[in-house]
């Protein structure tokens, strides 16, 4: 599932670029927010994009960019405006691209395509494992965590739990150049797939709950920070 917001404080605006983009893949999920503050209080750091109108009455769209960088949200965000010279004084939030207003619905969905592209690359890896001889190859963006119980490694997928023998050393290390982290001694998770945390254990998407070691607390906070940044990729 691909995340995008979508804010504007005009209503009708909302409503008809969700409808114009809701065609766009059949896995979209689409929220409409009607003013900054509004997204702000939402759960804003588990979207994938985020459609931003820079001209906003309570507080305008760069300002509410700014404040989603400063709280960790490190996703695609792609700016609206009907001013052009507005452009330059966005460029210290990172914006992923402009469009001007009235919005054409087939260039956004040009850009659109091409955002979530960038998104679905860091997705389209496979973790393969070896199981009563048998080699098979699982998605890495279906894969929620592993757990590791004696010689035993159970996968946690989308698909149900796979059993496999190994280690969740040898895991972790052929997993180093992706988006997962060894949040505990027995536990493996996808960065992909976290949804919140607390000190003391990480919840999922799928709500499932993993155990998360004081001692790499610190360490995990930093690892989701740099995923969030886009700095941590699957290869």
């Amino acid at each position: 599932m691909i995340r995008i917001s979508v804010c504007d404080d005009d209503i009708s605006m909302t409503e008809n670029l969700k409808k114009g983009i809701n065609d766009l893949r059949c896995d979209l999920e689409i929220l409409t927010f009607d003013c900054g503050n509004a997204l702000l209080l939402s759960e804003f750091l588990y979207n994938d994009i985020i459609i931003l109108d820079i001209e906003m009455n309570d507080i305008n769209g760069i300002q509410a960019a700014k404040q989603l960088r400063e709280n960790g949200y490190y996703g695609i965000i792609i700016f609206l405006t009907s001013y052009k010279e507005m452009v330059f004084d966005s460029l210290k939030v990172k914006p992923y691209e402009y469009i001007v207003k009235p919005v054409e619905i087939t260039k956004l969905k040009l850009i659109l395509g091409e955002a979530v592209n960038y998104v679905l690359e860091r997705r389209n890896t496979h973790f393969e494992a070896v199981c009563n001889s048998f080699t098979f190859r699982i998605k890495v963006c279906d894969i929620y965590f592993f757990e590791s119980r004696g010689r035993k490694i159970d996968i946690n997928t989308k698909d149900g739990i796979k059993t496999i023998i190994g280690k969740i050393n040898q895991i972790e290390a052929s997993l180093s150049n992706r988006n997962f982290f060894r949040c505990h001694k027995s536990y493996l998770i996808n960065l992909e797939h976290v949804y919140m945390f607390s000190n003391s254990e990480i919840t999922l998407d799928n709500n499932q709950k993993v155990l998360i070691s004081r001692l790499r607390l610190n360490s995990f906070k930093e690892a989701f920070r740099a995923f969030m940044k886009g700095n941590r990729k699957c290869q």
